[in-house]
């Protein structure tokens, strides 16, 4: 055996099994015992044995590479999304591959991602321009969406259920005892913040507590604390905001402390890890993001692998309240 450089030959020669079944032992999905892929592992490991991607990839006719396309903002939430996703390929069996969407380029990312050869894309953003969707048209590799659905096109979409984190803020303001109320977000061009809106909309009206204002703002703490102004300003006393995703909201509440501003209740969407601290204490719909992200990593895996086709279903999760003392 050449100790300096062992192949996968070399290796089953050694332990006296297939070049086959050393491949399959270091297949985290493949069909092989535990105890012989324990076997195999420890005597590859004894002799620094490494499986070549590269080779395994030309043998196949795959990469093995997953890109993720998400947006690179502050927002934590990506962050969070990011890693869950890449651990989840991995455990897959696949390689995961980070394209940012810097300055809400998507089509760059998506580029990046195809130049790469990837066996399927992940597309974690609310926004998708008509030439994003026309540019992954034209390449054959499979897609998934997070949080954002396109009808008539084959990819499935897995993501929270905004209308019913719409529901579910307009009826916990019912339940304080608000009357007058605000909508924070209203991004162009986001299918997220678009549902969240209409549902909060349709449901602070059935409960008779009319139609709410709406104030424009992007997904991040500057534009959370510009749109407080509008709250601090108003003539109407607004007692009760629900904002687009927590950023929007830490903003908002930053911007109140200045002022001095106190009587209005407060909720988000994320349940990010700066919700619940004590400075913020902000209640939020908190969204199962491993759920989310591990049922796209699964839908497109299982289509990689010709077990499934894309039906264009939208697929979604509902979000918990987290009541906190904002």
């Amino acid at each position: 055996m050449n100790k300096s450089n062992p192949t996968s030959n070399d290796i089953a020669k050694y332990l006296g099994v297939s070049q086959s079944m050393v491949s399959r032992a270091f297949n985290p999905k493949a069909s092989i015992s535990d105890d012989k892929r324990a076997y195999i592992l420890e005597g590859a490991a004894k002799f620094g044995y490494r499986p070549n991607a590269l080779a395994r990839s030309l043998i196949s006719n795959r990469s093995g590479l997953i890109a993720i396309a998400l947006d690179s903002s502050s927002n934590p939430m990506y962050d969070l999304q990011a890693r869950i996703l890449a651990s989840e390929i991995q455990t897959k069996g696949g390689h995961a591959i980070l394209c940012p969407i810097s300055n809400g380029d998507l089509n760059s990312a998506i580029q990046r991602a195809f130049e790469y050869q990837v066996d399927g894309l992940i597309i974690a953003t609310s926004r998708l321009t008509s030439s994003a969707i026309e540019q992954c048209e034209r390449y054959s590799v499979h897609l998934s969406f997070i949080n954002r659905y396109i009808s008539d096109f084959q990819a499935n979409c897995i993501g929270l259920d905004n209308k019913d984190a719409g529901i579910q803020a307009a009826e916990y303001f019912f339940k304080k005892g608000c009357s007058s109320l605000a909508f924070i977000g209203s991004e162009e061009g986001s299918m997220t913040c678009e549902e969240r809106w209409l549902s909060f909309c349709q449901r602070t009206i059935e409960l008779g507590l009319g139609e709410p204002s709406k104030i424009s703002a992007s997904f991040d703490l500057e534009s959370g604390m510009l749109a407080a102004d509008h709250l601090i300003n108003s003539v109407n006393k607004i007692d009760g905001v629900f904002c687009a995703n927590d950023i929007i909201a830490i903003g908002v509440l930053e911007k109140l402390k200045m002022h001095n501003v106190s009587g209005i209740k407060i909720i988000g969407v994320d349940d990010i890890p700066m919700a619940s601290w004590p400075s913020y204490q902000l209640s939020t719909i908190k969204p199962p993001t491993d759920v989310i992200c591990k049922s796209a990593v699964e839908d497109l895996f299982s289509r990689i692998r010709g077990s499934d086709e894309p039906t264009g279903k939208y697929i979604l999760y509902k979000g918990t309240l987290v009541e906190r003392s904002s």
